[in-house]
């Protein structure tokens, strides 16, 4: 706990005014994007659509950032992280806007599409410009504070989603679960996402080393290129991490109360618990970095998830809850240091690629094994997907472990 708070109080210290309002950005934003996971679903429900249509939409939502991921690179490369943000976080709150007007399927189809690409934006801005106002010492550090907070503020967005209907409900003398609840009480999304523009509205400067160097049209066009190969590596470990993530966690409440026979209430204490965990993790991530190294670090707190997840495998609840947790811890842990390695050696140019990339390929690997292991766990249980989990966790770690140690023609980036 000491250790905690000590790796707390020193990312907090390395705190400055453009830090503080990237890191409030991404606050206001994750509470927008939590209160509207919670509630959208309800809604859809109240408008007459099934289960089915709320897996649609969430396909359509998952899959646009996939197929917006290397627009989104461009755009974060050619008008900078800052301008990015900007526009994902108004995009995001006015596609909310319009969709909360809509009811027609194709419509809601659409929306959805730009919400989960606009908001997807916004998101993976963040990393650049928070590298651009860091140095590589504090890096790390920022980036586990940047995560941990995201989760906890998912949290806090689920609690505040949940009582959201009801009061929108006194106010407006209808039902709590009434399409006008849930209309007004998604209203809160399109505010917030309006909101999160405020903290980087002023222009944030960044670095002298996160600057774009200015060059002529001819070496300008060659150092855009990044070698396939290397693109490749970069994101192998997002990837199998990805693959790892999607073959378990869509079915982890299913786990819980299918296999020890929990309530619905000690599934969701647990998860809640995973959650925090991962925070923690992320949050003390730095302290292994300073002593054994960005990389290497990640690589082995990656592989700490690998035995963990298959304690779940225990015919008990106590070792299966602590696998669990510990899986966590490691993942959260692991997640921020690969992002600051991979700023560390990437140049300004090239961020918002490999930034959009590694987000588009995880969801990529989400995606197709969620799917796939939906159908296995129906037919074999969740053993084999615990044992495939444990297998991308470790050749997630040697991906990540073996990725190399700086940019292809870095001098001419």
């Amino acid at each position: 706990m000491f250790m905690i708070r000590a790796r707390a109080h020193s990312a907090f210290v390395h705190i400055t005014p453009p830090i503080r309002r990237i890191l409030m950005h991404s606050l206001i934003l994750g509470l927008a994007m939590s209160v509207a996971d919670l509630l959208f679903n309800f809604y859809l429900v109240s408008l007459g659509y099934g289960t089915d249509v709320a897996g649609y939409l969430s396909t359509i939502y998952r899959f646009a950032g996939v197929v917006a991921g290397v627009p989104i690179g461009i755009l974060i490369n050619r008008a900078g992280p800052q301008m990015a943000i900007r526009i994902g976080a108004m995009v995001f709150a006015l596609g909310w806007l319009v969709q909360l007007m809509l009811t027609d399927l194709w419509a809601l189809a659409i929306t959805q599409a730009i919400i989960g690409a606009s908001g997807l934006m916004a998101l993976t801005a963040v990393v650049p410009l928070l590298t651009g106002v860091t140095n590589q010492e504090q890096r790390a550090s920022i980036f586990g504070l940047n995560a941990a907070a995201a989760l906890v503020i998912g949290l806090v967005g689920g609690t505040v989603g949940g009582l959201l209907p009801s009061f929108a409900a006194m106010f407006l003398t209808v039902g709590p679960q009434s399409t006008a609840a849930y209309r007004a009480a998604l209203g809160v999304v399109v505010i917030l996402g309006m909101v999160a523009m405020l903290p980087v509205l002023k222009t944030i400067t960044l670095d002298a080393d996160a600057q774009i160097r200015r060059q002529p049209a001819g070496a300008q066009q060659a150092s855009d290129r990044l070698p396939f190969w290397f693109l490749v590596r970069m994101v192998l470990p997002a990837l199998t991490l990805g693959i790892g993530a999607g073959v378990f966690l869509p079915f982890q409440n299913l786990f819980f109360r299918q296999q020890f026979q929990l309530t619905d209430a000690v599934v969701g204490t647990l998860l809640a618990c995973g959650a925090l965990t991962m925070g923690l993790g992320a949050m003390i991530g730095s302290t292994f970095a300073k002593r054994f190294g960005v990389k290497e670090a990640a690589a082995a707190l990656r592989l700490v998830a690998a035995p963990a997840i298959l304690l779940m495998l225990a015919p008990t609840l106590l070792p299966a809850a602590v696998g669990y947790l510990i899986r966590g811890w490691g993942i959260g842990a692991s997640f921020p240091l690969n992002d600051a390695y991979s700023m560390q050696i990437i140049s300004p140019r090239h961020r918002g690629t490999i930034v959009s990339l590694t987000s588009m390929v995880w969801s990529l690997g989400w995606a197709i094994t969620s799917s796939v292991a939906g159908l296995i766990e129906k037919e074999y249980g969740f053993t084999p997907l615990l044992i495939v989990a444990a297998v991308s966790y470790v050749i997630s770690a040697v991906t990540v472990y073996t990725l190399p140690n700086e940019q292809p023609n870095r001098a001419n980036a």
